[in-house]
């Protein structure tokens, strides 16, 4: 028998589960969710974006979504330092980072390593992820770059360069900044390491990147 054959007969023990779904924080809500038949798609929220900047109900209206229905995750707490990280990083870091740590915590805990006295081989215990290929904070770090084009625009349509000085602020401010933590906090592939490193864990770290894929 083949290396490969022996690894596809390997039996796995499932002990410890995590998750979160649209309208469910945690797994208890989401298996509630199935077993109620709950309907957890929703309007677009606030927080996200506004509908009215950017709903249109014609499919064909430049720059519009005809869409303003989704799945949205509700709300988490996340304390930082209940995982040693600065307050200060939190606004320079992905929530698909900061969400994973959340979820990995809990499976441990469901799996029953929770309690800091029962003891398990951390050098063997590996982080693996599927990502998604795009973060939510590549868009604003993105944005904020563009300050050359909105500074031009406001300079040919003839607004005063003082004025243009502040215009430019104010949409500057309305984006995170570019810092030192920026970058690694907006990359899909720092997942795994993030989570090994606040979790003490020195196994194997592995994060498939997960791209769109488009046919005709």
């Amino acid at each position: 028998m083949s290396a490969s054959q022996k690894s596809s007969t390997t039996p796995i023990a499932i002990v410890g589960m995590s998750c979160m779904f649209p309208q469910a924080k945690d797994l208890s809500q989401y298996w509630d969710n199935i077993v109620h038949e709950v309907d957890c798609i929703t309007d677009v929220p606030p927080s996200h974006w506004k509908i009215e900047d950017y709903y249109d109900p014609d499919p064909k209206a430049p720059d519009k979504t005809y869409s303003k229905r989704g799945g949205f995750i509700p709300d988490i707490d996340f304390d930082p330092t209940e995982f040693g990280l600065p307050p200060n990083i939190l606004e320079i870091t992905d929530a698909s980072q900061l969400l994973s740590l959340v979820v990995a915590k809990d499976a441990l805990k469901d799996a029953g390593y929770g309690d800091e006295n029962r003891s398990f081989d951390r050098d063997r215990t590996g982080v693996i992820l599927g990502v998604g290929g795009g973060q939510n904070l590549i868009s604003p770090l993105a944005s904020r770059l563009q300050e050359p084009i909105w500074r031009r625009a406001l300079q040919n349509s003839g607004v005063a360069d003082a004025d243009v000085d502040n215009i430019v602020h104010q949409i500057k401010a309305a984006f995170v900044p570019w810092e030192e933590d920026s970058f690694p906090g907006l990359l899909g592939n720092v997942i795994a390491g993030r989570v090994a490193s606040r979790l003490d864990l020195g196994g194997t770290l592995y994060v498939h990147v997960l791209q769109q894929n488009a046919s005709t």
